[in-house]
């Protein structure tokens, strides 16, 4: 029995190849507690995105349900080859690692670069977060 699948949506804005992607843990839009809703502010859709890297040297953020792109990150000067995004108290934040030796922290919210962590001295292909934060 053949299995016969297809894409959903093809989300093509990077003008090279994509080399790492990550989904968002849920961004809750839900005003239940005590109306307070959380610090991403939803923008439309149902909460999850993907963030992708490319040899475009950008990072892209894409709504899922609406399949529309919400920012674009411009920093590194390489190819980026992972991206991650946090959680908790990062839940507005991705790290991302590049063939330029650097890991970079990014904020969502504001689409700027946080911080720039040097002193590799090759490429970064991993980055995480510690789980202790």
């Amino acid at each position: 029995m053949l299995n016969h699948q297809k894409s959903l949506h093809v989300f093509n804005e990077h003008q090279n190849a994509v080399q790492c992607v990550d989904i968002s843990p849920l961004q809750n839009n839900n005003k239940n507690n005590n109306n307070k809703s959380n610090s991403i502010g939803v923008i439309g859709g149902n909460g999850y995105t993907i963030c992708s890297g490319s040899w475009d040297r950008t990072i892209r953020i894409w709504d899922i349900e609406t399949t529309k792109q919400l920012n674009v990150f411009k920093g590194h000067d390489s190819w980026i080859y992972s991206v991650k995004y946090g959680s908790n108290e990062l839940l507005n934040t991705i790290l991302s690692g590049s063939r330029d030796e650097s890991v970079r922290l990014w904020d969502i919210r504001s689409g700027k670069q946080i911080q720039v962590f040097n002193g590799h001295t090759s490429d970064v292909y991993a980055v995480e977060y510690s789980p202790f934060v």
